[in-house]
């Protein structure tokens, strides 16, 4: 697949078949949203509205011809649909236009593909990208190539090579047998996790929802912020005190978008299944919405096609510094249990960092730590996995007053300190 450095003109196409759950205006603004965020230039974009899809051209063949005399008339180089096209489809319109057609879910692989920066993104959107290009194959096989450069090309996978369905299926079963190692590689570090008692908050929520800035903020990390779409694709994670050296591990994810792929949930299913072994999940919401309902229902479903609906979550309304008073109010009406914060100027930290704190260690039990000096090796290990209340030194012995998770206990215990709940 080849790059350009020639900003292609598009003509965005969004096909209104009655069946979407968004208002159509709503979704026309996203997909607009979606083609800005690859930097090419947006040329015009139509609404055509139909009943139901035609075979051959998911569009009626007369719009269709409309369609091609403006393409050639204005020198468009892409044809980018709001709707997934089957490969005959695509095809009938490529030849129609004489250009580059793609559809929605090409178009989100292209973003990932140009944010996807570890090997292990890189892995994860080679595979979808190759899950997608499959069935489109007919014949022998077909030159990548030959779609040129630009918008729907992008990827980190074999570059200005024809490559057949043997070779496609081939190259599908290293990279699933790669993530696989990932995926083991990932378990080894959440054994050393849970090892160390360490607990987890996975950040989730809609794309663009301000996820990465939140994290940076809570973990003093530097990790990149935009308002593009799609900027987190990789899982990261540090580990951030809360009260009395409580340590949380928080961990920033991939953002959601409304009828995401789903061979992109798959071939990311290695990054998304850590949200599994989070004892907490803060679903970010951008308060500045219009749509925040339907930003949560999105975010909702993908949570109960990857299985975490059963999952503890707080809700977080970011971006409180964007919402005029009347409208917070009415927000704090609506969601009584949420927490809303600003993450780029950091209001209402530690009301969010006092919410992570409960909603964690709700099973904390509070008790009296009492050992004589001979063991005052425990000490490094109460301060660094305890929260210490108080501490009074006798003669012949400690005394910690404690708030600690059982677990943690159960080593000083083996150690011979005496243990007394209060």
């Amino acid at each position: 697949m080849i790059e350009t450095t020639k900003k292609e003109k598009a003509l965005l196409v969004v096909v209104d078949d009655k069946k979407g759950k968004w208002p159509i205006q709503d979704l026309v603004q996203e997909f607009k949203n979606l083609v800005f965020s690859t930097g090419i230039e947006v040329e015009e974009d139509v609404l055509v509205k139909i009943n139901k899809p035609t075979p051959a051209l998911y569009i009626g063949k007369g719009k269709a011809e409309e369609l091609a005399l403006f393409v050639k008339a204005e020198n468009i180089d892409v044809i980018i649909f709001n709707n997934e096209l089957n490969f005959t489809q695509q095809r009938n319109l490529e030849d129609y236009f004489g250009k580059k057609t793609i559809d929605r879910t090409q178009l989100i692989l292209d973003i990932f593909a140009n944010r996807a920066q570890s090997r292990e993104g890189i892995l994860q959107v080679e595979l979808a990208q190759l899950q997608y290009l499959l069935p489109r194959l007919r014949g022998k096989g077909i030159a990548l190539s030959r779609l040129g450069g630009g918008i729907g090309t992008r990827g980190p996978g074999e570059k200005k090579l024809e490559i057949d369905r043997r070779r496609i299926s081939e190259r599908i079963i290293r990279l699933k047998r790669d993530l696989k190692d990932v995926r083991q590689h990932r378990e080894v570090m959440r054994k050393k996790r849970q090892k160390k008692h360490l607990s987890i908050c996975s950040l989730l929520g809609y794309t663009n929802a301000g996820k990465s800035t939140l994290f940076n903020a809570l973990s003093d990390a530097r990790e990149k912020t935009s308002s593009a779409l799609f900027t987190t694709l990789d899982t990261v994670s540090r580990a951030v005190n809360l009260h009395n050296n409580m340590k949380v591990v928080f961990t920033d994810t991939v953002g959601f978008i409304y009828d995401l792929p789903h061979n992109l949930i798959e071939s990311f299913k290695a990054t998304l299944e850590e949200l599994h072994y989070a004892d907490l999940l803060l679903h970010v919401i951008d308060a500045s919405s219009p749509d925040i309902k339907r930003l949560r229902e999105a975010v909702d479903s993908i949570m109960k096609e990857l299985d975490l609906s059963d999952r503890p979550i707080v809700l977080v309304f970011n971006k409180i510094d964007k919402v005029t008073p009347d409208d917070l109010c009415d927000l704090k009406i609506l969601y009584p249990e949420a927490v809303f914060i600003s993450a780029l100027k950091k209001t209402n930290f530690e009301e969010l960092k006092e919410m992570v704190y409960e909603e964690i260690f709700k099973d904390l039990k509070e008790v009296i730590l009492k050992f004589p000096f001979k063991l005052m090796e425990v000490v490094d290990y109460i301060h660094k996995n305890l929260e210490v209340l108080k501490t009074n030194y006798q003669e012949d012995y400690v005394v910690y007053w404690v708030r600690a998770k059982p677990q943690k206990l159960a080593y000083l215990e083996q150690k011979g300190v005496k243990i007394k709940e209060i």
